[in-house]
């Protein structure tokens, strides 16, 4: 049960903090503005599920229940292991964030709402590789994270103009569209080349057969299959819907909204399948 809770509370963040970022990213990029109650129930979201992932790590350690928490071993974890400094920051990062949002500074929220989401790369197997080899796969990491987290944000953003859309916002949503189509060009280079890196970084060239044994090859199988999905349907915005929507197409805009609804939906499952597979031995 308590494992289940850890699994549930690393997904949660991975998808409260790559919001975080991704939406004042995908604002300063196209010229518009996240409301700040959004921004402010992710950053306070961050925290609780931060907590909530310390108290499972502790229970997991343990082996007692998650609720009482086992204090003794929370402070072992906080005061003994990387844990302790990699929350820090994040809560500085997090805490930073919330009052930007508040103040209404939306934009500002992007730099610490980076900090926060880059530490989840101390958290997984990147935090636990070592010397040379591993400053590469934290770095790697790091911005695997930050490129999908702009993915996600963009096509938040671009869910909700599509959702929201008047007739008159046609042109608008067509110049969203066009601007993000260059942004992914890189954000999509960025993961599959920090993704390499990452898969070589973890099972090891040698190794690499033995996934299609291991649970953690099939889950691997099934975030890779879903990409690809995200992949073709990004095409299809940009090259048959997008066209049909600037030629005032009455069938564009739903049949936009859907795919984006979809391409959304993958990339949720991808992030529930990046939280699950950090919590996993590659080769078990």
């Amino acid at each position: 049960m308590d494992g289940g809770i850890l699994v549930a509370a690393r997904i949660g963040l991975m998808v409260d903090l790559a919001l975080l970022m991704g939406l004042p990213l995908f604002a300063v990029a196209m010229g518009g503005r996240v409301h700040r109650g959004v921004l402010a129930a992710l950053a306070l979201g961050g925290m609780a599920l931060s907590a909530l992932w310390l108290l499972a790590s502790a229970a997991g350690m343990s082996g007692a229940a998650i609720f009482p928490p086992d204090w003794a071993t929370v402070d072992i974890l906080l005061t003994m292991t990387p844990i302790g400094p990699v929350l820090a920051v994040r809560g500085v990062a997090l805490v930073v964030a919330l009052a930007l949002a508040l103040a209404g500074r939306d934009r500002w929220v992007l730099a610490p709402a980076a900090v926060a989401v880059a530490t989840i790369a101390w958290t997984g197997h990147a935090g636990a590789s070592e010397d040379m080899a591993g400053s590469v796969h934290r770095a790697a990491d790091v911005v695997h994270i930050w490129a999908a987290g702009a993915w996600i944000g963009a096509l938040a953003m671009l869910l909700h103009a599509c959702a929201t859309m008047r007739a008159a916002d046609g042109p608008r949503v067509t110049r969203m569209l066009a601007r993000f189509a260059g942004m992914g060009t890189v954000i999509v280079a960025l993961l599959v080349v920090t993704g390499v890196v990452n898969g070589v970084m973890i099972v090891g060239v040698a190794d690499l057969p033995a996934l299609l044994g291991s649970r953690y090859g099939w889950l691997l199988g099934a975030k890779l299959a879903l990409f690809g999905g995200m992949l073709g349907l990004a095409a299809l915005n940009r090259w048959r819907l997008a066209p049909a929507l600037e030629r005032s197409g009455v069938g564009a805009v739903a049949a936009l909204r859907l795919s984006l609804a979809v391409e959304t939906s993958a990339a949720m499952g991808v992030l529930v399948l990046v939280g699950w597979l950090g919590t996993l031995d590659p080769l078990a």
